[in-house]
């Protein structure tokens, strides 16, 4: 019994012992600078710009407004160019001199806003060279626009893509490096809007923004190998009215009939930063009776390296 006691009362003293030691530890005069500076030192290593790896594909949310960032067999895309869109992708550590193109999917202001900052900040990150931008009929005055807006400040500027004959159902091929193919559907006419399709290894990602017709993101899946897709939409059943986005019902009769792995949806809604927004959203989704389909805000991630599409929701990436 002494010896039992003898262990206790040591183990007591040696918990006590750690702890007020590390409390003198945390608490020593500029303890709390140094902490906050580790910390820093950890954010500004994670935001470092970086060129993705040549077997990574993925896509993240990076934007509250539309912006995604394309990551696929060492390449870098940009889908959207809302407000926010440079931070966004610098945040990521993606804002490199070496991204290889914007894909615009329509030509709102809530869309293309973000060019002149997205110009400015491949300039900063040591871009010397055009960038490159494909876009929907009537993107040239856009991107003409832009180029005035930055002229004389900084090097970078924005050229439109030239682009390969349309093919009907099986879209317009605008990118090819060998590895990895971009399609282009819809958009035959100014106004429309246009659903892009990233090939690589086998597999496909669908970006399709907020004036997307639900048949031409039908003909981007119709011969997709296990296609995962991130789409902006609206719902009537929440505003109560019609709205000009595609609508979540009409994203999911697409998905159902398409038999789409994974659909990540984004919604079009200014408030969605507001929590009961939020929660309006997750029980619509969750209430449109497909597993498939998830809700994603700004940090969502679809991760399609490892064959089946993967979804997370990580908003400090």
């Amino acid at each position: 019994m002494r010896l039992r006691r003898d262990i206790l009362l040591f183990g007591t003293v040696a918990i006590v012992a750690v702890t007020v030691g590390w409390w003198l530890l945390a608490n020593r005069p500029g303890a709390a600078i140094e902490a906050f500076q580790h910390e820093q030192r950890q954010l500004a290593e994670s935001r470092r710009s970086r060129l993705p790896s040549a077997d990574a594909f993925r896509a993240t949310v990076c934007a509250s407004s539309t912006c995604v960032a394309v990551e696929a067999g060492g390449l870098t895309f940009i889908f959207g160019a809302g407000s926010g869109a440079a931070e966004g992708v610098a945040r990521l550590g993606l804002m490199h001199p070496a991204i290889d193109a914007l894909l615009l999917p329509d030509l709102r202001l809530e869309t293309v806003e973000g060019l002149p900052a997205i110009a400015r900040a491949s300039t900063q990150a040591g871009r010397a060279g055009t960038l490159t931008v494909f876009g929907p009929p009537g993107v040239v005055p856009v991107v003409d626009g832009t180029n005035l807006m930055v002229s004389g400040t900084e090097r970078t500027r924005l050229t439109v893509a030239s682009e390969g004959e349309d093919q009907g159902q099986a879209g317009r091929v605008l990118f090819d490096s060998g590895v990895v193919a971009i399609r282009g559907f819809g958009a035959a006419e100014r106004g429309a809007s246009r659903v892009y399709r990233v090939d690589f290894n086998g597999r496909s990602l669908i970006l399709a923004g907020c004036l997307v017709e639900a048949a031409e993101i039908v003909n981007a899946a119709r011969d997709a190998s296990s296609p995962a897709l991130v789409s902006l939409v609206g719902s009537r059943k929440l505003t109560g009215v019609e709205t000009q986005c595609l609508d979540l019902d009409d994203l999911v009769q697409a998905v159902r009939q398409m038999q789409i792995p994974l659909a990540v949806v984004v919604p079009a809604d200014p408030a969605l930063d507001q929590v009961v927004a939020v929660a309006a959203w997750r029980e619509l989704v969750s209430s449109a009776g497909l597993s498939a389909v998830e809700l994603g805000g700004m940090g969502a991630t679809v991760d399609l390296a490892s064959g089946t599409p993967r979804f997370s929701q990580d908003p400090v990436r």
